[in-house]
């Protein structure tokens, strides 16, 4: 099985026991469970996330950037490879010899490793201002729902009105990014839109933050906090191209069930592990 590995399970005895449990399981990372591994201070952090992946190097996969795979196509053939770094993913092992090496004081690595978490702090800063956007356009949405609506969102049932009003605002958004992004190089077709991590994203994101809204805790969200939201919600779109995903969080958890129902049901989309969570 290949799982994506949230950041807050990577120093847990259930991702040890998952990669001793068989060769043929493989731990999954996004370029988000890096940042949020280097973020702060990376010289006290980073060894520690990884010391458990350290002992079963060659059972990790390391995906490209977002920016990269927010360009990639919807296409079903090749979907979950495309989303893979086949050069970071065979040179795990060597990184985790330089993190050794790095940990009893080699300079010059030491210094890569701080240059990572100034990076990754100012790559997660840069996106405050997404966010905001994102809570803005929710918020225009949430007021324009009816009061069964708020109730149905907030006992998590959806019914076929809300669901069409949801997929309609989800829709314009993911459409403005497709003719405005730089990453993106050509707009998808309608089969393959809902297997393209942008409309996957979207969908995550503005799920949450409906829900978030007519729960009454939206504006009073810091903008750090919306962000977080923002990269967890990435995890569970991530998630839903693989086997599964492995987290301690469980809005994450909740949120990944209903985006690969929704994504199955509504989308007839590429979700394998669809399969898992039934």
């Amino acid at each position: 099985m290949k799982i994506i590995i949230d950041s807050n399970k990577l120093q847990t005895e259930q991702l040890r026991d998952f990669l001793a449990g068989s060769i043929k399981n493989y731990a999954v990372l996004p370029d988000f469970v890096a940042m949020e591994a280097y973020k702060g201070e990376p010289l006290k952090s980073i060894f520690k996330s990884m010391s458990i992946l350290s002992s079963y190097p060659s059972q990790v996969i390391v995906l490209k950037g977002s920016r990269k795979i927010f360009g990639l196509s919807g296409r079903v053939k090749g979907l979950q490879r495309r989303m893979i770094d086949e050069k970071q993913t065979a040179g795990f092992n060597f990184y985790v010899q330089a993190l050794k090496l790095a940990q009893i004081g080699d300079v010059g690595l030491r210094c890569q490793i701080n240059k990572l978490g100034v990076d990754a702090n100012a790559h997660l800063g840069s996106m405050l201002d997404d966010a905001e956007q994102i809570r803005e356009a929710v918020k225009i949405f949430g007021s324009e729902l009816t009061k069964a609506e708020s109730a149905s969102l907030r006992a998590g049932e959806y019914t076929s009105v809300l669901i069409d009003k949801v997929v309609r605002a989800v829709l314009d958004i993911v459409n403005l990014i497709f003719l405005s992004s730089p990453l993106v190089a050509k707009v998808p077709v309608y089969s393959e839109l809902s297997n393209t991590f942008i409309f996957r994203v979207t969908l995550a994101c503005y799920l949450l933050g409906l829900r978030r809204f007519v729960q009454g805790g939206f504006d009073g969200l810091s903008s750090e906090k919306f962000r977080n939201d923002f990269v967890d919600m990435a995890l569970v779109a991530y998630g839903t191209y693989f086997d599964g995903l492995m987290s301690a969080d469980k809005n994450v958890n909740y949120m990944f069930g209903e985006i690969c129902s929704l994504l199955v049901g509504l989308f007839d989309a590429e979700v394998p592990a669809l399969s898992r969570i039934k």
